[in-house]
Parts: C-alpha cells; sequence; structure tokens
C-alpha cells in the first residue's frame, strides 16, 4: 500500500506531492485512512510564515475523517473500521505522520470521535479543528462550566458567526442556555440563526454595537461572554466593545490582541487554541470529542457547519486550496475528497 502525501520541503516552499511509508500507531494512537480532507486558514499562513514548524519536511493539515486501520497500545474506544474524524496534531509535535494532508495519518485517542453513519466523511472533515477551537475557547479558557442540567444564562456574542469556528461557538452556546447574538455577512444570517442564535448582525454595519446591546436589552439580557472567530481587524475592538456596555467580561480571540490598541477596561481578554487538546487539556480533549462530540453527533443536537466545497484532483489538489484560501472565503469550507 501506498501513502501519497503533500509534503512541505522548506519555509515559503510550494506543496510537493510524494510518496510515504504508511506509519504505525503507537500506544494511544490510531492509524486511520483518510476519506476526507477540510483545510484550514492556518494553513496556508504556516506554509508562509513557519509559525508552528520546527523541522522540514513536514506534512500540515489538521482536519480529516476516514476509516481506522488499525489502534495502538491502549486504545479503547475505537477499533479497526470505525468512522471517525479527528484533530491530526502535527502542530503539536512536527511529525509528518500526524499531518493531515496525506493518504494515511496517526491519530491521538483522546482527538478523534466516531462518526454516525448519518454523517459524512465530508462532512466530519470540517469538525475537528473547528469543535477544540470553539469548545477550548469557551470550557477551559473562558473558565464556563461543561454541560449540566443546569442551564446558563445571560448573553453570549460570537463575532463572526458564520465561520466554522463561529458556528462551533454559536451552537455549544445556545446548547449550554446561552441567548446567543452574532454577527456575521448579511447573506448567512439565516444559517447562522438556525443554528442558534437569536439574533444575527450584519458586520458591516457602522451601527452593529448599537443593534447589538439593543438586541440584548430587548431580550432582557446582558452579554458579559464574547467569542470572537475573526480576530482580525477591528472586530477585537468592537466585540470588547458590545461587553463594556454591559460593565465589561470575558472575550475570547483565536488572533492574539492587537499590538497598537489598549486593551478595554474590565474586559478580560483571552486566547483558544485548538492544540491545547494534545497539549495542557488532553482530559478535556478526551471529554470533548469522545463524549460530547461523539454523543451530539448522534443525537443531531450538533451539526456540521458551515456548508462545503469540494476540490476536486484529491491530494495534489492541497496547494490549490490553500491558495483559494488566500483569496478569501465566507461562510464555507474547502474540503479535499480522497475515497
Amino acid at each position: 500500500m501506498s501513502n501519497t502525501a503533500a509534503v512541505l520541503t522548506k519555509l515559503k516552499g510550494p506543496i510537493s506531492v510524494e510518496q510515504r511509508p504508511i506509519p504505525k500507531p503507537q500506544a494511544h494512537q490510531l492509524l486511520v485512512k483518510n476519506h476526507a480532507l477540510a483545510t484550514n486558514p492556518v494553513d496556508y499562513k504556516i506554509q508562509d510564515t513557519g509559525y508552528f514548524i520546527q523541522k522540514y519536511p513536514v506534512v500540515l493539515g489538521s482536519d480529516i475523517a476516514g476509516t481506522v486501520e488499525a489502534v495502538g497500545e491502549g486504545v479503547t474506544k475505537f477499533k479497526k473500521g470505525d468512522r471517525v474524524a479527528g484533530f491530526a496534531g502535527v502542530i503539536t509535535n512536527n511529525d509528518p505522520d500526524h499531518g493531515a494532508f496525506q493518504e494515511y495519518t496517526l491519530l491521538y485517542e483522546n482527538a478523534t470521535t466516531l462518526l454516525p453513519e448519518a454523517i459524512s466523511f465530508e462532512e466530519g472533515s470540517i469538525l475537528p479543528m473547528a469543535v477544540a477551537t470553539a469548545g477550548v475557547g469557551i470550557f477551559p479558557t473562558m473558565g464556563i462550566s461543561r454541560p449540566s442540567a443546569h442551564k446558563q444564562s445571560g448573553g453570549f456574542l460570537v463575532w463572526g458567526g458564520s465561520s466554522s469556528v463561529g458556528s462551533a461557538a454559536v451552537q455549544i452556546a445556545h446548547r449550554l442556555g446561552f441567548t446567543v447574538f452574532a454577527v456575521a455577512s448579511a447573506h448567512h444570517h439565516h444559517m447562522v440563526n438556525k443554528l442558534g442564535a437569536k439574533a444575527t448582525f450584519a458586520y458591516k454595519d457602522d451601527k452593529v454595537i448599537d443593534h447589538i446591546v439593543n438586541a440584548a436589552k430587548e431580550h432582557n439580557v446582558e452579554i458579559k461572554y464574547g467569542f470572537d472567530a475573526i480576530s482580525e481587524n477591528r472586530s477585537p475592538l468592537q466585540a470588547a466593545k458590545v461587553l463594556e456596555h454591559f460593565g465589561g467580561g470575558k472575550l475570547c480571540l483565536t488572533l492574539p490582541w492587537p499590538e497598537d490598541a489598549e486593551k478595554p477596561k474590565g474586559v478580560e481578554v483571552v486566547n483558544t487554541g485548538a492544540f491545547r487538546i494534545l497539549t495542557d487539556q488532553k482530559e478535556f480533549g478526551a471529554y470533548l470529542f469522545n463524549d460530547w462530540l461523539a454523543e451530539s453527533l448522534a443525537n443531531k443536537t450538533y451539526v456540521p457547519s458551515p456548508g462545503i466545497e469540494l476540490i476536486h484532483g484529491g491530494i495534489p489538489s492541497v496547494q490549490a486550496a490553500f491558495d483559494q484560501h488566500k483569496k478569501g472565503l465566507s461562510g464555507k469550507k474547502l474540503v479535499l475528497k480522497l475515497v
């Protein structure tokens, strides 16, 4: 058997299609035959900047879905033949065997979830990075309690609600009981509201902050939590201003706070990262992927989102997907179908 891979051989270099050995799973690892791979904006940014990369050659990519080919010692929740999706950990260990963009990838058990038959591999592939980023941000980073019989209350702001990470944050916050207010492009409002937002606002509206604040007051809630899935340009400052209207709160970003901007008083700014489920939040990762996500997909209380655009051509089309990300995407995920 062969393992066709998209290999990055040097900083800023083009993707090279090569044959690699099929890896063997070690303790607490699974070998997955990939059926679908999803790309993320961070992929081309890593290609261009070398961020996270300690040595080359490397295989990039975090989002995979496929079937389990083999399991390593100590794996108890998965077996050969299982349909799974998982967060590939190359950005944490720099091991190309753990990169997504190839035919066979190693996953850690705690970063893997079962896929029910009703979820396609293409849909499954868009889950891992988004769910991990939103989950790490909302639970261990912002300190919000895990789901229980006691529902949360109050308002929750999601900036970038139509993105993959933003749509995950909308669904998680809604499931927890928050009244969710989101910001997204106008043509995505119906989708975001369907996922659980009480109201969604256009980010291009000059009065978007006032509209959000007024809507929260109309629903008799204060917005004390914010999640900025975009975290670029003015979005962190705008999200913070919403929280300031309610006396402050916690704002979670996916990128650092702008260097040239003063942090708002009364607003605690924190950062999330999907990689933490493989570093300091391994137990949480197991809960999020092995338990919460698997159950939520099975009982249809979590929906893979946003929409999918298929990139044809398999592994050789990885560079084309990177290039398309650079041009900009809105409200959709790029997915490569391998099988």
